[in-house]
């Protein structure tokens, strides 16, 4: 089956990247890092120094400096670098089209579905968690779903820790190790040194970097000094390097989605500049996860129909114009409960996630990602391979030497069967049927009563599908040796950040 989806012809792709190239030329982008400010003084930039103020110095970057950036980070994919993007709330391109999703989103409150209930970050909740994705085949990036805020006995987690003791229980527990939020260059060594010991080696996590993720500029168009520290202190040990933006169109981004895309654009390309400036070899990848200002009720939309198509826009400008990977923001909805919203709002965002080329979903978010739910997990998987199925193969390969073969047998079969006959019997039937979309969840069964096809609901299948898995008991966990060694390194955490 051939399919084609495409957001910007060729000539708007140059149009986007020099409308950006001219916004940071003319109006420039302000860095909260003095540093960073200085560093980009010394390769060419203008400083106002009059404007700048405690956050930091407006820099206006000649489209020269700009180029260059890009520049570079082509030679250094030509050279053979793989550009990383470890992110687990956004889309970055796959290889063929099997389902890869990511269970996480760094949630301070989940969806308790028994009680159904909001609930705070809790060790309990995310061990199930982490277990549910590495259990589910599906499944192939496990980051932080929730970060614990309180430890097993229901006390405060100490604010600087909480990552490193998230991300200490996501390795002992799942080998599909994704990404960790970073707050601060402290705790980088500390979670590399994690997923060090949980890949068994520096050059198999170098390999394979987990527990790090991107860095968010402020839009419009300000990375401010954590963000700009984080991000420098990335690339200087040669580890992914990806900023997202968050332009929202009308309020932070002008009021059409192509403003939104200039700003979004004008803000990876600055930061891009600013990282090369220091480390000429690093590599430094974007995305981002765009919203739509509300006129009506002052709220941000994640699933305006906008918000996708913006998001992909910018990536075909990165990936046809500049030859780069990039993340679309796909996992955030609107919807605040698994119900019949979230299933129209995912539905749409994860088909046109596929139709860009990308089938790495996030999966059981909800409420703009700031709550996971293990049961729309379930069901958001139900959704991708709902899509995938309609471009499933039909059948019909043209050139393929057996399709002539395959459509004698076709009208063989037919032929034999004959009017009005019936094919459940066919062997033919038995041989193939496997081959097209089965529904885990849908309910597929006759018509009985209302009563009857409420208990069928999809949701109400996803309780019983978690109950199951939940109950198998047989969970995966890391060597005792490097459990220790990783508890080890929580207690060096505990020293050092507290």
């Amino acid at each position: 089956m051939r399919v084609s989806f495409q957001v910007l012809a060729d000539e708007q792709l140059q149009v986007v990247h020099e409308a950006g190239l001219r916004v940071l030329e003319r109006t420039g982008m302000r860095f909260g890092s003095e540093r960073v400010v200085e560093r980009l003084r010394a390769v060419g930039a203008s400083v106002d120094e009059g404007r700048g103020g405690t956050f930091g110095g407006i820099v206006r970057f000649p489209p020269r400096l700009v180029e260059e950036a890009v520049a570079s980070n082509q030679r250094v994919l030509r050279e053979g670098k793989k550009m990383v993007l470890l992110n687990g709330v956004t889309s970055e391109r796959t290889a063929g089209t099997q389902i890869r999703a990511k269970v996480s989103g760094g949630c301070n409150r989940y969806l308790d579905w028994e009680s159904d209930k909001l609930r705070e970050a809790d060790p309990d909740a995310l061990l199930r968690f982490i277990r549910l994705g590495e259990m589910l085949p599906e499944v192939s990036f496990v980051g932080n779903p929730i970060v614990l805020s309180r430890d097993q006995e229901g006390r405060p987690i100490d604010e600087r820790t909480r990552r490193i003791r998230t991300a200490a229980l996501i390795a002992k527990n799942t080998r599909k190790l994704g990404s960790m939020e970073v707050w601060s260059e402290a705790e980088i060594d500390l979670l590399v040194e994690i997923g060090t010991i949980a890949r068994g080696g520096r050059e198999a996590y170098l390999e394979r970097p987990c527990l790090v993720t991107a860095k968010e500029t402020i839009s419009p168009l300000f990375l401010d000094e954590n963000a700009s520290g984080v991000l420098l202190a990335l690339a200087a040990r040669g580890l992914p390097c990806t900023i997202i933006p968050m332009p929202l169109t009308g309020l932070s981004a002008p009021v059409t989605p192509l403003g939104n895309a200039v700003v979004g654009n004008a803000e990876i390309l600055g930061t891009i500049t600013a990282i090369k400036a220091f480390h000429p070899e690093a590599l430094v990848g974007g995305g981002t996860i765009s919203g739509v200002l509300d006129m009506r009720t002052g709220v941000v939309s994640f699933s305006a129909p906008e918000a996708i198509l913006q998001d992909i826009a910018l990536a075909e400008v990165h990936e046809r114009l500049y030859g780069f990977d990039y993340l679309v923001g796909s996992g955030y909805t609107d919807a605040k409960y698994p119900a019949s919203e979230v299933l129209a709002e995912k539905t749409a965002k994860f088909l046109f996630t596929f139709l860009s080329g990308r089938t790495s979903y996030p999966v059981g978010l909800i409420n703009a990602g700031s709550v996971f739910s293990d049961l729309q997990c379930l069901v958001d998987l139900e959704l991708c391979r709902y899509i995938h199925g309609h471009f499933a193969a039909f059948g019909w390969a043209p050139g393929d030497p057996a399709t002539p073969g395959a459509l004698d047998e076709l009208v063989e079969l037919i032929d034999r069967v004959g009017i009005q006959g019936n094919y459940v019997e066919a062997d033919h039937t038995l041989a193939h049927f496997r081959e097209r979309w089965m529904p885990q969840l849908f309910d597929r069964s006759s018509f009985l009563s209302l009563e009857d096809s409420r208990a069928r609901d999809l949701y109400a299948a996803a309780r019983a599908r978690l109950g199951e898995l939940y109950a198998a008991g047989d969970y995966w966990e890391l060597e005792p040796e490097k459990q220790r060694e990783i508890d080890r390194v929580v207690r060096t955490a505990e020293r050092t950040l507290s």
